[in-house]
């Protein structure tokens, strides 16, 4: 180990790595240095909590935290004269979610691969997991802390590495592994109250991984357990491959507290009686809450505790078990959970298999790690863990991005637009590109009509000041500011909106000496509605009644042969709108009216319901949208379809036709269809519809004339 630095001046940290374990009852603190693909230790702190400022792995009081590691980050700065600046960290399993997913990609166009090229389809097949995550959480953020390779296939050939190859086609298999926004955020608000950049994040159970059970002994069917004094992380090996994590909340905690109830101690004086049980002491000497001296003896607290480690053990090797599938070949445990006396034979029994293939992995079992004298026991395998997984470049970084003076942390940044960090910054789709409002589409006798919804104000986005769009690239610093979209009004109306009620007149005519009663009616799905009914999507509307004197001929079967019709002095046609006391007269070609031979019975009864007719003629009033043909394949503009043939639309001067579906189309779902580069420099994006502007949530319909291209912005 090394002595104080008695030099005021610190040196920079250079190629130091710090790395720090941030336990539930402990924080862990190393530096050392990586040389030749081997771990030196150069210095270890370890500072516990003077108060629960952790739970389950998972930060619950940051400055208390905070606090701790400061005192951590200065021991090892003091005593090695070195500024600590940068850091690599882990997270516990508490809440983990992982995802096991494959993803195929052509490569017969490309060169050899190269580690970048990899590395980019890893990426894009762990953003696949994420999408697949992110459809079943909710609005709960989850960031991607680690992931392991379970297979390359190579022309559909296992292999062990891409790199250097060429070929027609590429599939990966991996394994991810997620925690929750708070989780991760917690993590990274305590190094930023202590000035640290945090280079490597990754998962407990990985790093412990990397040093305890290395890819060339993973052929083995092997289980790790980290247990912690909160969780318990798990991570299974076999054929070659990290296959599967997975956590429980029991942990040691669970022992202690056990302690607490029995003994009636405080917490930290429970810690000292589970310390000193596992460090091999016969009798333990403590005082309870009430000031009474104990001494007792540890055989009898292990006897106390043995249905606590029972169930712990029960738990641990429950989700072994789930995880694996069955019993592993071997399990390792490390953590300072793993030294709880009498766990070990615990879990070789629950698992079925031999007591001497159940070990607690410390400093013998480590590997590509160098302890230079120090003799460190399982509770220090997780942060020398931490170190080497940062230096093999298996954890991840997040950058921050602002939006909106909010900072949103985002896991790999290069392949980022602004639409996924407003996403991951919690706006909605609606938010983003705003939408129309929904259109209103019914039938009124046999035709298709629709409304069309409000048009909705699109969002003003900029990054770093200047103006851009949905598709912008961001990556690390920079500044997003966004005056969210406003969506339309949904369409609506009344049935007296579109059948012009108040042209017509209710009320009686009288006619060939009979009675009739006149007006307007609807029915709505076969049912009578008011007119002050709200038209409802897909709605089949019918109107009927006597309205003008057309109707009333096509009711008595009349028509227009040698006679004239007049109401007083006036002649009619057929397009007459009837009133209320209208008297008509029918007169000869010799303007001679048609006397009572043709008058019906004595007491004409007035007919109260007339039957139903063709829809009288007029022109409904705006916004309802005339264009319609009779027949029922065809639609209106922006009607949704249900001929099940989709619609045809030219985009950038090419044809393309869109699946069939239940809903309408926009503008957004032709980008699959296209290939531009929206990171173009000094470029801005041009959107038309039959050229007139418009913008990604703009209605499409069949036969439109659509523009999505790349264009220098004018005065770049």
């Amino acid at each position: 180990m090394s002595t104080k630095n008695t030099a005021t001046e610190l040196k920079p940290q250079g190629d130091l790595v710090f790395a720090l374990d941030i336990g539930t009852r402990t924080v862990v603190g190393i530096i050392g240095e990586y040389i030749d693909d081997k771990f030196y230790l150069q210095d270890y702190v370890s500072v516990p909590h003077t108060k629960r400022a952790m739970v389950d792995g998972q930060v619950e009081d940051i400055k208390q935290v905070a606090k701790i590691v400061s005192q951590v980050k200065a021991q090892l700065e003091e005593k090695n004269g070195v500024q600590l600046t940068r850091v690599s960290i882990a997270a516990a399993g508490r809440a983990l979610k992982t995802r096991q997913v494959t993803m195929e990609f052509d490569i017969s166009d490309r060169e050899a691969l190269t580690e970048d090229m990899v590395k980019s389809m890893e990426i894009e097949t762990i953003q696949k997991a994420q999408a697949e995550l992110d459809a079943g959480s909710g609005r709960t953020i989850f960031y991607c802390v680690g992931h392991s390779i379970i297979n390359y296939m190579f022309d559909d050939y296992k292999i062990i590495s891409l790199e250097g190859h060429k070929g027609e086609k590429v599939a990966i298999e991996l394994v991810a592994a997620f925690l929750p926004n708070i989780v991760v955020e917690g993590l990274y608000s305590v190094m930023d109250l202590n000035g640290l950049e945090v280079t490597s994040l990754t998962l407990e159970p990985i790093a412990a991984m990397n040093v305890i059970v290395p890819p060339e002994i993973r052929l083995i069917n092997i289980a790790l357990i980290d247990i912690g004094a909160g969780t318990s992380d798990i991570a299974i090996a076999k054929n070659g491959s990290v296959v599967a994590y997975a956590m429980a909340t029991t942990a040691g905690d669970e022992i202690t507290e056990e302690i607490i109830r029995s003994y009636l101690v405080d917490f930290n004086t429970a810690e000292m009686i589970k310390q000193s049980c596992s460090n091999g002491e016969k009798e333990v000497e403590y005082r309870d809450i009430l000031g009474n001296v104990h001494k007792v003896k540890a055989e009898e607290i292990a006897e106390m505790l043995d249905p606590a480690v029972d169930t712990l053990a029960e738990t641990i090797c429950n989700a072994i078990k789930e995880a694996n599938g069955t019993s592993p070949s071997a399990v390792f445990l490390v953590g300072g959970g793993s030294l709880i006396e009498g766990l070990t034979p615990l879990v070789a029994e629950k698992l079925g298999i031999d007591e001497t293939r159940v070990a607690i992995g410390g400093g013998d079992f480590l590997k590509n790690v160098d302890e230079c004298g120090a003799k460190l026991g399982a509770e220090y395998v997780t942060p020398l863990g931490i170190a080497v997984t940062s230096m093999l470049n298996q954890g991840y970084d997040f950058s921050v991005i602002t939006v909106n003076d909010s900072k949103v942390r985002v896991f790999d940044t290069k392949q980022l637009s602004v639409y996924e960090a407003l996403t991951i910054a919690g706006y909605k789709s609606n938010e983003i590109m705003g939408r129309s409002g929904r259109s209103l589409s019914y039938t009124l006798t046999g035709v298709r009509k629709t409304i069309k919804g409000g048009a909705m104000t699109p969002a003003e986005v900029f990054v770093n000041e200047r103006p851009a769009s949905i598709m912008t690239k961001v990556t690390q610093g920079d500044r997003i500011r966004i005056t969210p979209a406003m969506s339309g009004q949904n369409a609506s109306a009344k049935l007296s909106d579109i059948l012009g009620y108040e042209r017509f007149n209710d009320g009686i005519v009288t006619f060939g000496g009979e009675t009739y009663a006149i007006g307007l009616k609807a029915t709505v799905n076969g049912e009578k509605k008011d007119p002050d009914y709200y038209i409802q999507p897909l709605d089949s509307i019918e109107s009927s009644g006597i309205v003008t004197f057309g109707d009333l001929l096509r009711i008595m079967d009349a028509g227009y042969e040698g006679v004239e019709y007049r109401v007083g002095d006036n002649v009619i046609d057929e397009n007459y709108v009837l009133k209320d006391g209208a008297v008509i007269d029918v007169f000869d070609s010799y303007g001679n009216i048609i006397g009572t031979s043709e008058v019906p019975p004595e007491e004409p009864a007035v007919q109260e319901e007339a039957p139903a007719v063709q829809a009288p003629s007029f022109t409904a009033p705006e916004p309802v949208s005339e264009e319609a043909s009779a027949q029922p394949a065809a639609m209106s503009p922006n009607a949704i379809p249900f001929n099940g043939r989709g619609i045809n639309v030219e985009i950038n001067g090419e044809h393309v036709t869109l699946a069939p579906r239940n809903g309408d189309y926009i503008l957004l779902d032709l980008l699959n269809s296209i290939n531009i580069d929206p990171a173009v420099p000094n470029s801005e994006i041009i959107l038309e519809i039959n050229g007139a502007p418009a913008n990604f949530s703009s209605y499409i319909s069949d036969g439109d004339r659509a523009v999505i291209k790349v264009q220098e912005r004018i005065g770049s």
